[in-house]
C-alpha cells in the first residue's frame, strides 16, 4: 500500500510511532518462554492491574486470546452462549470448534448487546442428552454491531447469571480502551465486570503486534500450557511488549479524537446519494455504509475509493466499513468522506 493511503479498513492499519519504536529499541530483553523477559513480565504485570486481575498473558492476536480462553475454560462437547455476530464466530475460521471441539449457542441481540433474561433461557438443562453450558460470551466494543459498547450494567447482570449457573463470563474486549474513553469507565470497573477478558494493542493503540489475556493466577497459569500447544510461545518479546507499555502511557486518551474522527465521517457520508448508515448512531470509532442503493457493489465502489487513495474494507453484501485510527487524521477523514461522494456519483 502507498504511504499516502488513507487505510481506513481497520485499525489494526496503525503503525508503530516513531516514539514507540524508540521504546522499542531500548527494551530489556530475556527468553520469555522461560519468564525471563522483564518488559513482557512488566507489561503483563501493568495489564493485570490496570484491570484488577490477578494475572496476564502476553500473546501474539485478539484470536489466539479468544481461542485460548475458549480452550481453558472448556471441554470438547461443551457450548458457549454468545450472539451471533461475535468475532470468534464471524472472523475466527470455526476455531473454537476445531481446537477446543466446542459449539455456540446464539441468543437475540441488538448490535452485539443481549441481555440476562436471553441467556438466562439458552442455559441448558444439566440433566438429558445436552451439551453443557459452559461460558457465557460478550465482546466490547462490538465491532459487527459498529463499535457499540456493552454497558456495565449489562455485563454485570451477565456476571449474577454466570456465577449463579456456576459458569465464567469472557469479555472479548479487543476494544475495550474505546468502551473506557467513551464511557469516562475506568479499566478497572470493566475487569471487575467479568471473569476473564483479553484487549488488543495492534487495533487503536498502535502497536504492531499484541493482544492480553486475562484472569486469575489460576486460569492463567493452565492457557500458558494451551499458549505453548498452540505454538504461540515468544522468544524475546520485549521488543514487542515494549511497544505495549508505550501506548498504555500514551496512546489511551487519544482515542478520543478517533471516535470524534468517526463521528465527522458519519456526519460527512450522511448525505451521499444512495449511502446509508447501517446503524444510527457512532459510539465510538466503526462506521458501517449500506451501498446497495447506489446502483454500484460495495467491490466496486471499493476499488474506485482504492484509485482515489482510499481504503475501506467489505463486511458484508452490499456493504462498507470504515474505521478510524491514530494514523488517519481528521483532514484523513474529510478526504475519505469526499472520495467515497466521487466514487458513487
Amino acid at each position: 500500500m502507498p504511504e499516502s493511503l488513507i487505510d481506513l479498513r481497520s485499525d489494526t492499519a496503525t503503525r508503530p510511532t516513531p516514539a514507540m519504536r524508540e521504546a522499542m529499541a531500548r527494551a530489556e530483553v530475556g527468553d520469555s518462554s522461560l519468564g525471563e523477559d522483564p518488559t513482557v513480565a512488566a507489561l503483563e504485570r501493568r495489564a493485570a492491574a490496570l484491570f484488577g486481575k490477578e494475572a496476564a498473558l502476553y500473546v501474539a492476536s485478539g484470536t489466539m486470546a479468544n481461542q485460548l480462553a475458549i480452550k481453558t475454560h472448556t471441554q470438547p462437547g461443551d457450548e458457549i452462549i454468545s450472539e451471533a455476530k461475535c468475532h470468534p464466530v464471524r472472523s475466527e475460521m470455526a476455531a473454537g470448534s476445531f481446537l477446543s471441539g466446542v459449539q455456540f449457542a446464539f441468543v437475540p441481540a441488538e448490535r452485539g448487546i443481549y441481555r440476562r433474561e436471553a441467556a438466562e433461557a439458552a442455559l441448558r438443562p444439566k440433566e438429558g442428552w445436552h451439551p453443557r453450558t459452559a461460558l457465557l460470551w460478550a465482546e466490547n466494543t462490538h465491532n459487527a454491531g459498529g463499535g457499540t459498547i456493552f454497558p456495565l450494567e449489562g455485563l454485570g447482570a451477565l456476571q449474577e447469571l454466570a456465577r449463579e449457573a456456576g459458569i465464567p463470563l469472557h469479555m472479548d474486549g479487543a476494544r475495550i480502551f474505546n468502551a473506557a474513553v467513551a464511557s469516562g469507565i475506568p479499566p478497572g470497573k470493566w475487569g471487575a465486570a467479568c471473569d476473564t477478558m483479553n484487549f488488543c494493542l495492534s487495533k487503536g493503540l498502535g502497536c504492531p503486534v499484541g493482544s492480553v489475556l486475562l484472569g486469575s493466577a489460576d486460569f492463567i497459569a493452565r492457557a500458558r500450557r494451551y499458549h505453548k500447544i498452540f505454538g504461540g510461545v515468544w522468544r524475546q518479546a520485549g521488543i514487542l511488549a515494549a511497544a505495549g507499555l508505550y501506548a498504555l502511557d500514551h496512546h489511551v486518551d487519544r482515542l478520543a479524537e478517533d471516535h470524534a474522527n468517526a463521528q465527522r465521517l458519519a456526519e460527512r457520508t450522511a448525505g451521499i446519494p444512495g449511502v446509508r448508515h447501517l446503524y444510527e448512531s457512532t459510539p465510538t470509532n466503526i462506521v458501517y455504509l449500506d451501498v446497495s442503493e447506489t446502483g454500484k457493489s460495495a467491490e466496486t465502489i471499493a476499488e474506485r475509493l482504492q484509485a482515489r487513495g482510499v481504503a475501506l474494507s467489505i463486511p458484508g453484501k452490499g456493504l462498507l466499513r470504515a474505521v478510524t485510527h491514530l494514523d488517519v487524521d481528521r483532514a484523513g477523514v474529510e478526504r475519505a468522506a469526499e472520495a467515497l461522494a466521487g466514487a458513487v456519483a
